[in-house]
């Protein structure tokens, strides 16, 4: 290659197969795969694979026909100058970027193609120790790590999140600085910490960019030892540098695309137990790695014990039972969906107060026509319980053996069910209790109301034959004889139905004026958090995770305007009972404390719900 060190990719290709020749056995046979009657393991799938891989952003092509492979256990440096396409590697393989042309593959799951599902799985399985850092400003440098180990895996209890990320942190030595926030942190320290947020999660894969990017000697030395004790764990691990810095075994070179590889490594493998594609990820905590995955009965390094037998993992602890997962999915999820949008919430106030103050405007108006609509509904209860009784006017010149005499007829009637004298004045006391009525009660100084005979009859459709009964009797004033309207009944189910049709029109209008309120408070909040939207999903976060502290935000501002809204209500009856009591009476008949108290939940209810839906139909989904 003319490199000093290094040799092309044939000759690592002859290394391997002289690592990996048939072994001679007693008889002089060749074992073919076997030795000592014992089967070998067949070399595993690497853990990711590029095949032709072209990328480019419009007419710039970055990277051309690159073919690359690496092994569980192996580390594979990516070197290059800037604008060579190092980064735009890492993404591709981290599923941030899709190929213009040619295959990616971490373990099984195809990057290349157009629908990525499970991309987030991926990821949970790919860890990024990103260049920019990437960490969450409005948590602490400990509290990036447990967030991003929590997003991992959630039926880990939080105890063990918080050891492995504080030990996590100690190993970079970041362990002093671990309640600083990113703003109190230089570029340096923020690089450490992404660094220890990669490692904690002990990943299949990990990805470094540039990860001794302003680190001095002595932490850059550090940084190096812990990506090779990944690599030794079994992790694949891809490092992007300007120059060589790992002592890798191979080096891919771009922009040329050239794979190198180190001849002291290669000396070094070919005396190794197995190849270094023979690795596999070693058994941890719970008998799982830590993304979920079972051990392979390895030991530490990666190799098979000599005698062919799993050696046991050190301090390797139980697998949880069942119901410590459980519990612990739920603690990790109430933190990061309840108490997460509860603070998100808090912090977020400042651009949700005006649409909390349009929503409980609005909310107050559906309040206030809700009272109104029981108000209407109250009235038309009554008068449907007065179809059934026609009231019958007594002229004022009948005597009392007349009244008499008409009130037994229409008791012996089959038809009738009761009757029931009322006098003057006690039809004047009724009417002013009856809305509207008052005022015509009071139109002069004498009693305006006959006395009469309210008669309630069985069946609503014997109501005109009662009255034409009772029509003609001496005693029954010839001018108005009875209350019977024909059309009475047709009026109200008329009354009714455009009653109900206005205010079920005005509650859609107010709920969908709400809607589009709350949708797009959200909207500029998740537009305010774009970035930590964005990181949480380059993290491997599953959409529920991301989306349930959006949706507790909009239950939160739904359910305070509903308060408002519902005071507001409360407030407005207080008034109207207290200080124009008989006006009240008038507009709002029947609608008493109970209605107010139903009608008060009712809006805090729907305030809840409304927020909860915008949050989940409204917010748009960032992908990156």
């Amino acid at each position: 290659m003319g490199q000093p060190g290094v040799v092309d990719e044939g000759a690592r290709a002859a290394v391997e197969a002289a690592a990996a020749a048939p072994v001679m056995v007693a008889n002089g046979k060749s074992g073919n795969g076997h030795v000592a009657g014992v089967s070998l393991p067949a070399a595993p799938a690497p853990a990711v694979q590029l095949t032709h891989v072209a990328k480019a952003f419009g007419r710039h092509a970055v990277l051309k026909d690159i073919n690359l492979a690496v092994a569980a256990g192996e580390l594979v440096e990516v070197t290059g100058p800037s604008g060579s396409g190092k980064t735009t590697l890492l993404r591709l393989v981290h599923g941030q970027l899709r190929p213009n042309r040619g295959e990616v593959w971490v373990g099984r799951k195809g990057l290349h193609r157009r629908w990525r599902r499970g991309l987030g799985r991926v990821r949970r399985d790919v860890a990024f120790a990103f260049q920019e850092q990437k960490l969450l400003p409005r948590l602490t440098a400990f509290e990036n790590v447990v967030f991003a180990l929590t997003l991992v895996d959630p039926q880990v209890p939080l105890a063990t999140i918080r050891r492995r990320a504080l030990a996590a942190l100690e190993t970079v030595g970041m362990g002093s600085r671990r309640k600083a926030y990113p703003a109190a942190l230089s570029t340096g320290e923020k690089q450490r910490v992404s660094i220890a947020r990669a490692l904690a999660a002990r990943p299949r894969v990990l990805l470094a960019d540039e990860p001794l990017a302003n680190l001095d000697d002595a932490n850059a030395r550090l940084v190096i030892d812990l990506l090779r004790r990944a690599a030794d764990d079994g992790a694949a691990v891809i490092v992007a540098s300007h120059s060589p810095s790992f002592h890798a075994a191979r080096v891919l070179r771009l922009p040329a695309g050239k794979v190198l590889v180190s001849k002291a490594r290669l000396a070094k493998l070919a005396g190794a137990p197995a190849p270094f594609w023979r690795r596999l990820v070693p058994p941890l905590a719970n008998g799982h790695n830590g993304n979920g995955h079972h051990g392979n009965g390895h030991n530490g390094n990666g190799q098979s014990s000599k005698n062919g037998t799993a050696a046991p993992a050190a301090s390797t602890p139980a697998r949880l039972p069942w119901w410590r997962r459980v519990i612990a999915q739920a603690a990790n999820s109430f933190r990061l969906v309840v108490l997460g949008g509860l603070l998100s919430w808090r912090r977020d106030l400042r651009l949700t107060a005006p649409a909390l103050g349009s929503i409980a405007m609005l909310l107050v108006l559906a309040g206030v026509l809700a009272l109104v609509g029981l108000g209407i509904a109250n009235v038309a209860t009554r008068e449907a319980g007065q179809a059934s009784i026609v009231r019958v006017y007594l002229t004022p010149t009948a005597t009392t053996a007349q009244i008499t005499a008409l009130e037994d007829r229409l008791r012996a009637d089959p038809r009738v069910r009761s009757v029931r004298y009322l006098s003057a004045d006690e039809a004047l006391k009724e009417a002013q209790s009856h809305p509207g009525l008052d005022s015509l009660a009071n139109l002069s100084g004498s009693n305006p109301f006959p006395a009469s005979l309210d008669v309630d009859v069985i069946k609503v459709t014997d109501v005109g034959g009662v009255a034409a009964f009772a029509k003609g009797d001496p005693a029954v004033d010839p001018v108005y004889p009875t209350s019977y309207d024909p059309d009475t009944y047709s009026r109200l189910r008329q009354i009714a139905v455009v009653a109900g049709g206005i205010g079920i029109g005005l509650l859609v209008i107010f709920l969908g004026v709400a809607y589009v309120v709350i949708a797009n408070a959200m909207r500029g909040v998740a537009a305010a958090r774009k970035e930590e939207v964005t990181i949480t999903r380059l993290l491997g976060a599953r959409g529920w995770m991301v989306r349930g502290p959006f949706v507790v935000e909009g239950m939160m501002i739904g359910a305070l305007a509903g308060a408002l809204a519902g005071a507001a209500a409360a407030a407005m009856w207080l008034i109207a009972t207290r200080f124009a009591a008989a006006t009240y009476a008038q507009v709002l008949p029947g609608v008493g404390a109970d209605s107010v108290r139903y009608v008060i939940a009712a809006v805090i209810a729907s305030g809840i719900i409304l927020g909860a839906l915008t949050a989940t139909l409204g917010f748009r989904r960032y992908r990156v």
